[in-house]
């Protein structure tokens, strides 16, 4: 496969396993990200901090031509504020990270696709960012991921004419990303690793033009239910 990728936050979790996994598929893989568990796991590792639009035009112009962009990086509010005691400063910071940061890195890379008409782009969610899927504590978490399904579906509308495909896919489950650390010890044994996410981006990063775009992929459903695999599939080989 000679595909060109780009994955935000592939420095450690979930985007540092989808990375890796991409490549192992014969994948092209750049990382974006300001801290590295293990920079071999792409082949072209850019520190950047994605706030910043200087820094990302910077990373891009290296990283050049791209077929498609994995968006991936987040953060959270690690104190997980109720709500009256949410400092302003947390809810900017998480909203600027998940949601401005990457609408500013689209704006950059779809560009390129609508010339060429074909690209792919997948955003990682949340089911905390699905209707009434938040849970106490994690507001901001929760609707900065519903604004970037929101942002998303928008993005398919407007590019589908170039055969672009804009999904989304999110984990079902706790995944031991660090998002959890707050957790007593007997309450994350149930976290899942990583690698959950690996097998359905892959699926959407690797579709062809104007294929299946506007979708949000349940992870746990995709695993677990193979005739909502199916129907996702169905759906991908309609004209």
């Amino acid at each position: 496969m000679n595909q060109r990728t780009l994955v935000t936050g592939a420095g450690s979790g979930i985007g540092l396993s989808i990375a890796t996994h991409l490549r192992s598929r014969g994948h092209w893989v750049a990382g974006i990200d300001v801290r590295w568990a293990d920079r071999d796991a792409v082949d072209l590792a850019v520190d950047a901090d994605l706030t910043h639009d200087e820094a990302v035009a910077a990373a891009l112009q290296r990283i050049g031509r791209l077929d498609a962009v994995v968006a991936n990086a987040a953060v959270t509010d690690v104190k997980h504020h109720r709500i009256v005691d949410l400092p302003i400063e947390t809810w900017r910071r998480v909203f600027d990270v998940n949601v401005t940061a990457t609408v500013r890195l689209l704006q950059r890379t779809v560009e390129p696709m609508l010339e060429r008409q074909s690209g792919n782009v997948v955003i990682v969610t949340s089911s905390l960012g699905l209707w009434k899927g938040g849970i106490e504590g994690d507001a901001v978490y929760s609707a900065s991921k519903a604004a970037l399904e929101a942002f998303a579906y928008v993005l398919s509308l407007e590019t589908r004419h170039a055969g672009i495909n804009v999904n989304t896919v999110y984990p079902s489950v706790k995944v031991d990303t660090g998002f959890f650390e707050h957790l007593d010890p007997s309450h994350r044994t149930d976290l899942h690793p990583p690698t959950i996410l690996d097998a359905c981006t892959a699926f959407l990063a690797e579709l062809p033009p104007a294929t299946m775009t506007g979708a949000s992929l349940d992870q746990q459903a995709w695993d677990d239910d193979p005739s909502y695999r199916h129907r996702i599939r169905a759906r991908e080989d309609r004209p």
